[in-house]
C-alpha cells in the first residue's frame, strides 16, 4: 500500500490510542444520544488489507475536533469493516467481511453502540466473504461471484463457468429474501480470451431492475494464474428487483468507454430524480481514460459519455464517487500519471453530471483515498473527511451550488496517524 517504510511505524503512535478507553482524556466521552440528524465517523487501523475499523458518532460536522485518542468503537470484522448507516442515523449495519457475518447496532451516544440483531450469512451467499450495498432504507443486497475452472477429457482448459450469488437482507430484522444462484451467460469474446467475471459489486435498483457494476480477470492456464483482463467495452449486470432473477447484461463502447463498473468500497453508480444511473468507470492503468457513463431507461444511453480525463487533462481512475443531488456530485480520483491507486496521489472533483464539467477541488495534497467509503449530503452540504497521510486534518464542508474549486470550509479538525485514515462519514 501507499508509503509502507512510514505506515507500520505509526501502530507506534496509533496503538497507544486503541490500547485503551480513558474517557477522562478525549472531549468526545459523553454517551449522550443526540438530537436531531446523527452522523457516523469511521478511521481504519493498518492501511493492509485486515485493518481495524472504529467508529463514533456524532451530531456537529462544522465545529471543534473528531479524536479516536483512547476513544471509539470497534466495529467487529475479520477485515476491514463495510459499514452504512440509517438516513437518520439512528442505526449503524456492518458486514464482517470475512467472518461471513451481518450486525445492526442501536446508536447509544458518543462511542456507546448496542448490538440489537446479527445474522449469518455465510451459507445463504455461498462464502465469509460477500460484498453489499445497502439500496434503500429497507433492505441491503448481498452478492458473491462464483467461479470454476472447466477441462476436457485431456485435461486441456476450456472455460470458466461463473455463477452470481444474489441475497437480499432486511434491515428491520435482518431477514433474508431473493436468495438465488444464478449462472451468468459468457460472450464469445470472453471465452476466446480466456477472461471470466470475478466481482460483481456496487448495485443502484431503479424501477423493477437491480444493476451491477463488476470486473474481470483473465486465466493464463499455462500458469494456472490469473492475469489482468484486457476490456474492449463497459457492462453492466441486470437482474429483475427483488426477485433477484432473469439475468443479462447491457455493454457499450461509446467513445472508446472501456473498464470496469464494479468500483471498490465507495459506491460506484447512482441514480439521479429522473432514474436515470450514473456510472464511473475504474480503470486499471493509465492507457484507458475514465468515464462517468449514463443508464436510461435499462440500456446505455449511447448519447452520453463523460469523459473525466479529458476533461480534467490528465489521466485519472477512481473507485466511486458520492451523488449530491440535482445533477452534482464529487469524485476521488487518483491521478495515474503521479503514481498508483496505492499512493498518496488522490484528489477530490466536483462534477456537474448534465453540464459534463469538473472541477478539481483545492483540497490538501497527498490523500489516500483509496479505500474511502461513504460520505453525507446535509442541507445542501457535502461533508467529507480528509486528511493527508499521517497528518491532521479536517472535515470538510463543501457548498454544493457552487462549482469555485474553493467552495468548501474547513469543519471539525480531525486527527489521525502514518497509518490510521479515516474511511467516511455516514
Amino acid at each position: 500500500m501507499f508509503q509502507k517504510s512510514v505506515l507500520w511505524t505509526a501502530l507506534l503512535a496509533v496503538g497507544a490510542v486503541f490500547s485503551a478507553c480513558d474517557k477522562d482524556d478525549d472531549p468526545n466521552t459523553e454517551a449522550i444520544m443526540p438530537d436531531g440528524k446523527i452522523f457516523h465517523v469511521a478511521l481504519a487501523v493498518g492501511s493492509g488489507s485486515s485493518s481495524q475499523t472504529y467508529v463514533q458518532n456524532v451530531s456537529e460536522l462544522e465545529t471543534g475536533s473528531i479524536s479516536f485518542n483512547g476513544f471509539g468503537f470497534e466495529v467487529p470484522s475479520t477485515r476491514t469493516a463495510r459499514i452504512y448507516a440509517s438516513q437518520d442515523g439512528r442505526f449503524l449495519y456492518n458486514l464482517d467481511y470475512g467472518g461471513g457475518r451481518v450486525f445492526k447496532y442501536a446508536v447509544k451516544g458518543g462511542q456507546q453502540y448496542e448490538m440489537v440483531e446479527e445474522t449469518n450469512v455465510q451459507h445463504a451467499v455461498g462464502t465469509t466473504h460477500p460484498r453489499w450495498t445497502k439500496v434503500n432504507e429497507q433492505h441491503a443486497l448481498l452478492h458473491h461471484i462464483a467461479t470454476e475452472h472447466g477441462y476436457d477429457e485431456n485435461d486441456a482448459y476450456t472455460h470458466t463457468s461463473v455463477k452470481a450469488h444474489l441475497v437480499s437482507v432486511e434491515l428491520e430484522g435482518m431477514g433474508m429474501t431473493g436468495n438465488e444462484v444464478l449462472p451468468l451467460p459468457q460472450s464469445e469474446e470472453d471465452l476466446a480470451y480466456n477472461q471470466y467475471i470475478f466481482r460483481i459489486d456496487a448495485p443502484v435498483v431503479s424501477g423493477s431492475k437491480a444493476y451491477y457494476g463488476l470486473a474481470k480477470r483473465r486465466y493464463n492456464p499455462e500458469t494456472g494464474e490469473d492475469e489482468t483482463a484486457a476490456y474492449s467495452r463497459v457492462e453492466t449486470l441486470v437482474v429483475d428487483y427483488p426477485q433477484m432473477s432473469n439475468p443479462s447484461f447491457i455493454s457499450t463502447q461509446v467513445d472508446g468507454a472501456r473498464g470496469a463498473t464494479n468500483g471498490y468500497r465507495t459506491p460506484v453508480a447512482h441514480a439521479d430524480e429522473l432514474g436515470d444511473i450514473y456510472q464511473a468507470l475504474s480503470v486499471p492503468d493509465a492507457s484507458y481514460d475514465c468515464f462517468i457513463l449514463r443508464i436510461k431507461e435499462g440500456a446505455y444511453d449511447e448519447s452520453y459519455a463523460f469523459n473525466l480525463s479529458e476533461v480534467l487533462g490528465k489521466q485519472v481512475t477512481t473507485n466511486g464517487w458520492f451523488y449530491a443531488g440535482n445533477g452534482i456530485g464529487y469524485v476521488p480520483v487518483a491521478d495515474l500519471e503521479a503514481g498508483a491507486l496505492a499512493d498518496p496521489v488522490w484528489s477530490l472533483v466536483r462534477v456537474d453530471l448534465y453540464g459534463q464539467t469538473a472541477v478539481e477541488l483545492n483540497v490538501p495534497e497527498g490523500l489516500w483515498l483509496q479505500q474511502y467509503q461513504y460520505s453525507v449530503v446535509e442541507d445542501g452540504k457535502f461533508y467529507m473527511a480528509l486528511a493527508p497521510v499521517g497528518q491532521q486534518g479536517y472535515v470538510y464542508v463543501f457548498d454544493v451550488d457552487s462549482d469555485s474549486p474553493d467552495a468548501f470550509t474547513q469543519g471539525a479538525a480531525i486527527q489521525t496517524g502514518a497509518d490510521a485514515y479515516y474511511i467516511g462519514i455516514f
